[in-house]
């Protein structure tokens, strides 16, 4: 209990008192516990990853809800007797997206400008580009096929206005995309 509020009057200190969102501080958090994250990153996932220097996020990367990173695996120990555990970095590079509720692999590097499906399991690297999804992940396209494919449909939603965003859709039903 006493650890619980030491914490939450950190947090208050930090978003409060040095005017740092909600991000910047688990970011910095993150930092500290020896993720090595780039520059501008939106990260809207707790990584819990228990060896956390294993994992390097590269600038402008931006994590959906609930990406888990496996930097180990003990499933070894039952095939090898007197041995624990596979172990392997996770690297994503610089203006990666990763969809919510993926899975990277320990040794998986994603390269440059990459977009992971929502629920992929990343079991493999890929190179700077893909866009990739399923389970086990493979490569769906490169980032500028997906880009043609979506070009009409693509807007900036953080320009619309939120008293707006209710009925933006009504409004403009070209937009919306479908399967």
């Amino acid at each position: 209990m006493i650890k619980q509020i030491k914490n939450r009057l950190k947090y208050d200190w930090y978003v409060k008192i040095k005017k740092m969102d909600g991000m910047e501080y688990r970011i910095m958090q993150m930092r500290r516990r020896g993720i090595k994250i780039g520059e501008n990153c939106k990260i809207y996932t707790k990584i819990s990853a228990r060896e956390a220097s294993l994992i390097s996020i590269g600038d402008r990367t931006t994590l959906s809800s609930n990406v888990e990173f496996c930097t180990h695996d003990n499933a070894i120990s039952k095939a090898i007797p007197g041995k624990t555990d596979l172990m392997g970095r996770i690297t994503i590079g610089s203006d990666c997206f990763i969809g919510m509720n993926s899975i990277l692999i320990y040794g998986v590097t994603l390269g440059d400008n990459c977009i992971v499906g929502a629920g992929a399991v990343v079991t493999k690297s890929f190179p700077a580009g893909s866009v990739i999804a399923g389970n086990p992940a493979r490569r769906i396209c490169s980032i500028e096929e997906y880009a043609q494919k979506y070009q009409n449909q693509a807007y900036n939603y953080e320009s619309i206005p939120m008293s707006e965003r209710a009925v933006f859709f009504d409004a403009h039903p070209e937009l919306m995309v479908k399967k």
